[in-house]
């Protein structure tokens, strides 16, 4: 791994468990194994490092939707299913880009919250996007029905994950998976032809 690359994952494992304020260069730099000069000769400031570190999570965000769609799932169903089973596992993980995604978008640090949001507003968007598209190919194809909006169903498909990454805070995966196929179920009757 480079340099730039270990700054950025130590960066943000330190942001997303100890808070903007709570994480500083010198914190930073040690955990890369770097003086703290050095670390500057890669990064100005603690704000410049967070914004790539932003940057960092909400382009791998849009990468992981998009790559849920390409599974084995041999019918609409199945393939939608094997995407939304993909988000929740991977938001029960708990691993350092999650937290650091769940903290900043509820808790943005105060001085430049509106760039923060800005880039995790539209790695949204563009997950959406793809879910969209998603769902228009299995409209054409006749698999879902043309009752419900592009839109709809993204938020309805979006709306059961943020339910479902909030009960990873206090229920064990099972009881996840559990709530995960019963939402399933219901999201599936609502979209399908």
């Amino acid at each position: 791994m480079h340099t730039k690359e270990k700054i950025l994952m130590e960066g943000m494992e330190l942001f997303a468990t100890l808070g903007y304020n709570g994480t500083s260069m010198t914190k930073i730099a040690d955990r890369v194994g770097l003086q703290k000069s050095s670390l500057y000769a890669h990064y100005s400031s603690k704000e410049e490092l967070f914004m790539d570190v932003t940057t960092k999570i909400a382009a791998d965000y849009v990468y992981f939707v998009k790559s849920t769609f390409e599974n084995d799932g041999q019918t609409t169903e199945e393939k939608l299913y094997l995407s939304f089973q993909a988000h929740v596992k991977d938001m029960a993980n708990h691993d350092s880009s999650i937290e650091f995604y769940n903290r900043f978008s509820s808790y943005p640090p105060k001085g430049f919250e509106s760039r923060t949001l800005e880039l995790l507003r539209d790695s949204e968007e563009q997950a959406r996007k793809a879910f969209k598209e998603e769902i228009k190919k299995a409209q054409k194809a006749g698999d879902i029905t043309d009752e419900v909006s592009l839109e709809d169903a993204a938020r309805a498909f979006y709306g059961l994950l943020d339910g479902l990454s909030y009960e990873t805070s206090y229920y064990d995966m099972d009881i996840i998976e559990n709530h995960g196929e019963s939402m399933w179920k219901v999201f599936w009757r609502g979209v399908k032809a």
